[in-house]
C-alpha cells in the first residue's frame, strides 16, 4: 500500500514537470539568445521597432536609418511590439537569425 502511494505521488510530480514545458509555445522555447558564431560573424542592429510583418521587422536605429530585416520560423525572437528597443543579429543578405529585446 505504501509503495503504491509513493508511486502515485511520484507520477503526479512527474506530470507537473512535463506540463510546465507544454505551456510554452515553440517561439518561447527558443529563447532569443544569439550563439557565439552569430555574435562574431553577423552584424547587429540596435534600435526601435517601426513595423512588424509576417516575414519582416523594420528597425529604426539611433541615426534615424530604418532597416528592414527578414524573419521566418527559424528566427529566434523575443515577443516584441512596435516601439520596443531591440537588438537584431543580421546576416549579409538581410536575414535576422536572432531578435532580442534590448534593455534601455
Amino acid at each position: 500500500m505504501r509503495i503504491r502511494m509513493m508511486a502515485m505521488i511520484l507520477a503526479i510530480i512527474g506530470l507537473n514537470f512535463t506540463m510546465t514545458g507544454c505551456t510554452q509555445n515553440a517561439s518561447e522555447r527558443r529563447a532569443a539568445s544569439p550563439t557565439i558564431a552569430e555574435r562574431l560573424k553577423q552584424d547587429s542592429i540596435t534600435g526601435r521597432v517601426n513595423d512588424i510583418g509576417p516575414k519582416h521587422v523594420s528597425i529604426k536605429d539611433d541615426t534615424g536609418e530604418t532597416r528592414r530585416v527578414r524573419v521566418d520560423d527559424q528566427t529566434k525572437m523575443d515577443r516584441v511590439a512596435i516601439g520596443d528597443q531591440v537588438k537584431a543579429f543580421v546576416s549579409e543578405d538581410g536575414y535576422a537569425s536572432t531578435i532580442q529585446r534590448a534593455i534601455p
